[in-house]
């Protein structure tokens, strides 16, 4: 197999994006489904976004667990902490100032009347004491070895990250149930799911009527067509189809894959960086389920022999379940359809380039 300087190693296996986008672009019509609109009153996009990847993330990683939504972890999130009002929501979903809630020490205060003494020491609620749940969707630190999770790519669980929190939360409603899952579709399994997340009735009738609230408003994917700089990014792509792959070549005869991205944007009129890993810090995060046209994707195939650090691959996509890619010394650039074995399993996220 080649070494690709991208960063991926493979013979004549397709490149292609993850299969979660793939469900969650080819069923929006589903009232099922994970897609949400372009955006909701009173939730963060950022917030939103981070909600609707979850809800993705957990059909392809847990498939004994269906019909979770981004209006669930919404329900949720309204409840715990109002959406994040007042707080500030970076791009990569880290929230400012951190979301913190009572001290659980049993006093009554927030409704707690048994003491959760502390299990981090402090490293996310500030308490060495007793337990204070955090993050946007409040989970207790003596959970988060359980169900933490890095939504946003980069390495850190971290529950003041929105990406983070949401997926956290999806894997706990899920797993909390044991082998057999959850359907969420089913209102009593989904009530019950909420009871392990928070052990009130009260709490479980405030967020099924969240939910109900958050499920009143269409669902649509959005149009898709994206941003007229992504636009032209990926049409400025789609004309280098059919010249070769070079490894560190950035046009105009040749190109590598982080080559090929860099120069499409900027001939878009924005500057992105040069390199694959830096790429991937240049943009808002998004979800697969939202991509537009220009949005960069990202891999770790590092195991199949890549140099350097993850992310080692990038390509672009540029709408109707289609990505534009340099893949590998002695091939071209080529488009290909959103849907391969071999890359699912590696996608890091997706990246929208600062415009």
């Amino acid at each position: 197999m080649d070494s690709l300087g991208c960063g991926v190693a493979l013979g004549a296996a397709a490149l292609l994006v993850p299969a979660v986008a793939v469900s969650a672009l080819t069923a929006v019509s589903s009232p099922t489904t994970t897609a949400a609109p372009e955006e909701v009153a009173g939730v963060p996009d950022t917030l939103l976004d981070a909600y609707a990847g979850a809800a993705a993330r957990l059909h392809a990683t847990q498939p004994q667990c269906s019909g979770m939504r981004w209006q669930i972890l919404a329900g949720i999130g309204k409840i715990e902490s109002s959406l994040l009002a007042g707080h500030d929501i970076a791009d990569n979903g880290d929230v400012s100032p951190p979301m913190i809630g009572p001290r659980l020490d049993g006093s009554g205060v927030g409704g707690n009347l048994t003491p959760h003494y502390d299990t981090d020491n402090g490293t996310w609620d500030g308490d060495t004491e007793y337990d204070r749940a955090v993050g946007p969707n409040q989970h207790l630190p003596s959970g988060w070895d359980t169900y933490g999770a890095d939504g946003n790519g980069d390495g850190v669980k971290d529950p003041h990250n929105a990406y983070d929190s949401a997926l956290a939360s999806a894997r706990e409603l899920c797993l909390s149930a044991g082998q057999d899952g959850v359907d969420f579709t089913d209102r009593e399994a989904l009530a019950d799911a909420l009871y392990r997340y928070n052990h009130s009735q009260a709490y479980v009738d405030d967020v099924l009527k969240a939910i109900d609230d958050f499920d009143a408003i269409p669902v649509s994917a959005g149009s898709g067509a994206g941003s007229s700089h992504g636009q032209a990014a990926a049409e400025w792509a789609l004309r280098q189809v059919g010249k070769p792959y070079v490894w560190a070549a950035e046009g105009p005869a040749a190109f590598d894959c982080s080559g090929l991205t860099m120069r499409a944007w900027q001939q878009a009129g924005v500057d992105i960086p040069r390199v694959t890993t830096d790429q991937y810090q240049a943009g808002r995060r998004v979800s697969p389920q939202r991509l537009q046209p220009g949005d960069l994707l990202f891999y770790d195939t590092t195991d199949a022999g890549a140099p350097g650090p993850a992310p080692s691959h990038v390509t672009m996509y540029i709408g109707d379940g289609k990505m534009v890619n340099a893949p590998s010394p002695g091939q071209t650039v080529r488009t290909q359809p959103v849907q391969d074995d071999f890359y699912s399993p590696r996608f890091m996220g997706a990246v929208r380039p600062s415009e």
